[in-house]
């Protein structure tokens, strides 16, 4: 009687998220907790996906409302064949609505006691000095007082690594530069206080193995600022390396622009 019940009421469950699958408009999911349908990973950032609330800290991830039709009626289907499948509720992180600033992740990652080790991953040329497409360097996104390492796979003419030196003394803080992969990371592991990367890990390679070496060599309590255009780089970051409980803050505002940013802590 009891699993017939369960079914009926997930059967109801899987009729509203159909019809609610096919609305108009935006989908918005309550507070703190996400009801997950299936075993399987809920999907984000679909085109019609669910809009996170933008005045709580807590915002489950998005789930496009073809999807949430899909998984409710498989959920349902599964109740009623007798196997695990069933609504569980579990804790979400939130995708703060706001529109990202690239000097506001970078100043809340280096905000850390100390003389910071720093790691700048996918520093680029350095040679653009002006203009929103101008060098980390010229943006003034380092805090003085930090040892800074610029990584790229392609090294900066002699001229631009020497004036953006002296731009960066200037500033209060010491630049290097070490050509290398980002992929393989030569560091030892544990030796950064602080990583960043800005509109980098859109790249031709597998985003999980550069930021699962991002975390190797980041110390237990250094933080990873990331600021990117890849809409769901949250689930590589948070959902495959670092986890829930890293999540210091992440933002994203897809009505302006693109680009979806965050700090972490490694445990």
């Amino acid at each position: 009687m009891k699993q017939a019940s369960f079914f009926v009421w997930s059967t109801l469950l899987a009729l509203v998220a159909s019809t609610v699958a096919w609305l108009p408009g935006a989908v918005i999911m309550p507070r703190g907790v996400v009801l997950q349908l299936s075993r399987s990973p809920l999907p984000c950032h679909e085109d019609g996906g669910i809009v996170a609330p933008d005045t709580t800290d807590v915002v489950p991830p998005s789930i496009s409302r073809r999807n949430l039709f899909r998984v409710s009626l498989v959920s349902a289907i599964g109740v009623g064949c007798g196997n695990s499948y069933g609504i569980q509720a579990l804790a979400a992180y939130t995708i703060d609505k706001v529109d990202p600033n690239e000097y506001d992740i970078y100043s809340t990652a280096q905000n850390l006691p100390g003389r910071l080790r720093v790691l700048w991953i996918g520093s680029g040329a350095m040679d653009v000095r002006e203009g929103g497409a101008r060098s980390g360097v010229y943006k003034n996104l380092f805090r003085a007082g930090n040892d800074v390492t610029a990584v790229d796979l392609l090294s900066p003419k002699l001229t631009d690594l020497r004036d953006a030196k002296t731009y960066a003394a200037q500033q209060g803080y010491k630049l290097h530069f070490q050509k290398g992969d980002a992929t393989k990371l030569k560091f030892e592991e544990d030796s950064f206080d602080v990583v960043v990367c800005s509109l980098f890990l859109c790249q031709d390679f597998d985003p999980a193995v550069v930021v699962s070496g991002i975390q190797r060599v980041l110390k237990p309590g250094g933080q990873f600022g990331f600021y990117e255009h890849v809409e769901d780089i949250d689930r590589v970051v948070v959902g495959k390396v670092f986890g829930e409980t890293s999540i210091i803050k992440l933002q994203a505002y897809p009505e302006k622009q693109n680009i979806l940013a965050g700090v972490v802590r490694k445990a």
